[in-house]
C-alpha cells in the first residue's frame, strides 16, 4: 500500500536498494526506523528527518506493538536479498511474445493454391500435347503418309467432347459439385476467427493475472456484469495494481514501463507529471452490428461462466478467440444451456408459466423460452 519494492514511488519511497541508502549498521538503522520512526526523528537522527522531509513530511505507522523484533527482521532480510527474477517466466513470456507476434488465424485453404494446381495442369496439357504432335509427325514420316492435320487445342477440346459426351458431362457434373462444396464451406469461414490472437501494444498475460495472482475477471471486466459490453479496462484499473508492483522479471518491468508512459506515470515522482500516450489495442472479438448480444443477460441473468464463450483464459499467454462464436455455436448453447430458475426474481412469473407449460421436470432451455426467435439477437 505504501512502498513498492521496486524503485518506484507510491506514497513512500521505493525500497529497492535501501540498504545501501540508509546509514551503516543498515540492520540497525532500518528496525529503530520500522518499529518507531517518530520517536527515532524525535532522537535527532539526521537522515530519519531528511527521509520525512523528502516525502512530503508523510509520517509512516508505528508498528512497535505490532511486529515483534523477528518480523522486523525478517523484513530487512527480504529487502536485503529481494526475489531474483524467474528464468522459466522470462523463457514463457519471451515465447509467448514471439507467438502473438505471429498474429496466427484459423488455418484455411487459400484460393492461390487452387491456382497454383490450375498453372501445372495447364502448362502439363501444354506439354503432352507438343509431344503428341512430335511423335504424330514422326510416325507420319516413317509410314509416309500424310502429316497430321494442324489442330489447336480448342477445336481439339471440342472433337474431345463430341465423341464424349457423357464422360464430359460427369467431368462437369463433378467440377461444379467440388466449387460448390469449396465456396459453401469458404462462405461459412468468413469473419470466423477461433484461435485469432494478435499482438498487442502491451503484452497482457491472462494466466498471471487470473491464475497465477488470482484476479476475477470481473475486477477488470466490471462491464460484463453491468451492461451490453464487458469491454477493455482502462489503464487506471491496472494502476491500481501496478502503482506499487513493478515486477522483478525483467520482461514484466518492460511491459509495466509501458502502463507508466501510456499513463503518463512519474514512478520516482509518485505522481502523473508525464504526458500520457493513449494505447491502441488490437481487436480480437468483433461483433457484428446486425447482432445483439448483452453480457449482463448472460453473466447474471443467465449465470453462464465467462470461460463458455471465452475459454480457459487462466492459461492464456496471449489473448485470443476460444470458440467459433457463429450463429450456429450460439443457438446450439440455446439449446443446450439449462435455464437458471433460481434467483433471479425478475423473471419468476415467467419461470412459473414455463414449469406450468412443460412440467416441472423436463429440463429447460433458452430455447423453450423463445431463445431460437431471430428477434432476440437481430433487431
Amino acid at each position: 500500500m505504501c512502498h513498492s519494492i521496486g524503485s518506484n514511488k507510491i506514497i513512500g519511497p521505493g525500497l529497492e536498494g535501501v540498504t545501501d541508502r540508509v546509514p551503516s549498521p543498515y540492520e540497525d538503522w532500518m528496525a529503530k526506523w520500522i518499529k518507531n520512526n517518530v520517536g527515532f526523528r524525535k532522537s535527532g537522527n539526521a537522515y530519519a528527518n531528511q527521509v520525512f522531509n523528502d516525502n512530503n513530511s508523510t509520517t509512516m505507522p508505528v508498528f512497535e506493538g505490532i511486529l515483534n523484533d523477528a518480523q522486523i527482521k525478517n523484513i530487512i532480510a527480504y529487502l536485503a536479498n529481494p526475489p531474483k527474477a524467474d528464468a522459466a517466466i522470462t523463457k514463457e513470456i519471451q515465447a509467448a511474445s514471439g507467438t502473438a507476434g505471429a498474429e496466427q488465424v484459423k488455418t484455411t485453404k487459400k484460393p492461390w493454391i487452387w491456382l497454383i494446381v490450375v498453372g501445372v495442369l495447364a502448362i502439363a496439357t501444354v506439354v503432352l500435347r507438343t509431344v503428341r504432335k512430335t511423335l504424330q509427325l514422326v510416325l507420319s514420316e516413317k509410314q509416309h503418309s500424310a502429316p497430321p492435320i494442324d489442330t489447336n487445342i480448342w477445336k481439339d477440346f471440342k472433337r474431345w467432347i463430341y465423341n464424349n459426351k457423357t464422360k464430359f458431362a460427369l467431368v462437369c457434373i463433378s467440377i461444379f459439385t467440388l466449387l460448390s462444396l469449396y465456396g459453401w464451406e469458404y462462405m461459412w469461414g468468413i469473419d470466423v476467427n477461433q484461435g485469432y490472437h494478435p499482438s498487442q501494444p502491451i503484452n497482457f498475460i491472462h494466466k498471471v493475472h487470473a491464475d497465477d495472482n488470482g484476479i476475477a475477471c470481473l475486477y477488470c471486466h466490471s462491464g460484463a456484469e453491468k451492461g451490453k459490453v464487458a469491454g477493455i479496462p482502462t489503464l487506471n484499473v491496472c494502476m491500481n495494481c501496478h502503482k506499487g508492483i513493478q515486477g522483478t522479471n525483467p520482461e514484466y518491468q518492460k511491459e509495466i514501463a509501458k502502463i507508466y508512459y501510456a499513463t503518463g506515470w512519474d514512478p520516482v515522482k509518485g505522481d502523473y507529471t508525464n504526458p500520457q500516450h493513449p494505447i491502441e489495442w488490437n481487436r480480437v472479438h468483433s461483433l457484428p452490428d446486425f447482432a445483439y448480444f448483452n453480457h449482463a443477460q448472460h453473466v447474471i441473468i443467465g449465470k453462464i461462466a465467462c470461460q463458455k464463450c471465452h475459454g480457459d483464459c487462466s492459461s492464456f499467454t496471449t489473448n485470443q478467440q476460444a470458440a467459433t462464436l457463429t450463429m450456429g455455436w450460439c443457438i446450439n448453447c440455446h439449446r443446450e444451456t439449462p435455464v437458471q430458475m433460481e434467483g433471479n426474481g425478475y423473471y419468476t412469473h415467467l419461470h412459473q408459466a414455463i414449469d406450468k407449460k412443460f412440467g416441472a421436470d423436463k429440463k429447460i432451455t433458452e430455447a423453450d423460452m423463445g431463445g431460437l426467435e431471430c428477434g432476440k439477437c437481430h433487431y
